[in-house]
């Protein structure tokens, strides 16, 4: 056993400010607490009221997709909904990490989805965010397809994503970044 990688993983969060971090399965009673968690780190550390805003907003947003787009119950990694996320600071600018498994069929549509909203400006984010409003039509998963949109909206910039093979070809990990600046 090496201890010394427990101290460098240590200094490396550090390094990365990493304010608050979360492996494991999702409910939504565990969104809830992380949320007040990391509501809570925001506050210790003075953020300003607005960046604090957006950067719940955001949270709310993609790990409530997590939950709701995520595979249930992957074998090699555990039973549930399980996610990685990431909360910190770097470089004057925050930034979430959120990742799942989904499965590997989806990331085509996913793909499109986010590269066809990370292409608009915000004055058509904005405008394809009140059009998906006013038509308040909800999906078979209970959401209106605004999370991506408040996502950028919230945020001011684009949605950085990356797909990774998992433990077979029916999965992927998906995991999204977005910056908020300080």
């Amino acid at each position: 056993m090496i201890i010394s990688s427990a101290l460098d993983q240590y200094k490396s969060m550090g390094n990365h400010q990493l304010i608050f971090g979360y492996r494991g399965s999702l409910s939504n009673d565990l969104v809830s607490a992380l949320i007040q968690m990391a509501d809570s780190k925001l506050k210790e550390l003075e953020t300003p009221f607005r960046k604090k805003k957006a950067i719940i907003n955001i949270l709310i947003e993609g790990l409530q997709n997590s939950l709701f787009h995520s595979i249930e119950g992957q074998k090699t990694f555990g039973n549930g909904h399980n996610c990685l996320f990431l909360l910190g600071k770097r470089e004057g600018e925050y930034f979430i990490r959120i990742g799942n498994f989904i499965e590997s069929s989806k990331k085509e549509v996913l793909s499109a989805k986010i590269d066809k909203l990370n292409s608009m400006d915000a004055e058509q984010i904005q405008q394809m965010y009140l059009d998906v409003l006013d038509l308040g039509a909800l999906s078979d998963k209970g959401g209106a397809g605004l999370g991506f949109l408040r996502i950028i909206r919230d945020s001011g910039n684009k949605i950085a994503y990356s797909f990774e093979p998992a433990d077979d070809n029916q999965q992927m990990f998906y995991s999204m970044e977005i910056l908020v600046s300080d």
